[in-house]
């Protein structure tokens, strides 16, 4: 199931790649914290790729990279990482200074922990809102609010949201 997942993902990437390849284009570089399933925050780091498909819609694809840390019993720090990915459409709605804009797609996740449930992958849609602010002429600071709804073993569904923050160029 995990590979006709993949496959299909990684078709949907070329295929919308391709699709999209024309359109204007912008990199956005972001941090910020993913609150995964509401029990542990990750710091994450991430990348963002969107090109416009047509007026008023765009492409989006990105990934994070996500940590958490905490001392064990015997003092040791250990770690738990998160690579959450992003695929899906985004519209925005351009002003002068600020563009406002609204995304959905598929997320899959790989996470992998310290404890004995070990490396897990999980998929789900997303929803999410942003705001960008122009503040030169090729760049703009990046606000964004996601909520995701994943699926996957051991606990079948994690609810979670992102906020990040970045800059765009």
């Amino acid at each position: 199931m995990k590979k006709i997942i993949l496959v299909m993902t990684m078709n949907f990437i070329v295929i919308t790649g391709i699709w999209a390849g024309e359109g204007d284009s912008l990199y956005t570089g972001n941090f910020g914290v993913n609150l995964f399933g509401y029990e542990t925050a990750y710091l994450t780091t991430g990348i963002i790729y969107q090109v416009e498909v047509r007026d008023g819609m765009d492409f989006v694809g990105g990934a994070d990279f996500g940590i958490h840390t905490e001392k064990d019993s015997s003092g040791d720090v250990q770690a738990d990482f998160l690579i959450p990915l992003r695929i899906g459409l985004h519209f925005p709605f351009e002003g002068d200074k600020f563009t406002f804009g609204f995304g959905s797609g598929l997320s899959p996740c790989f996470q992998n922990t310290h404890d004995e449930s070990g490396a897990v992958f999980l998929m789900g849609p997303y929803i999410n809102a942003s705001v960008r602010i122009k503040v030169h002429p090729v760049l703009s600071i990046f606000f964004q609010v996601q909520q995701d709804l994943l699926f996957g073993q051991p606990e079948w569904i994690y609810t979670g949201s992102r906020f990040v923050m970045g800059i765009s160029f």
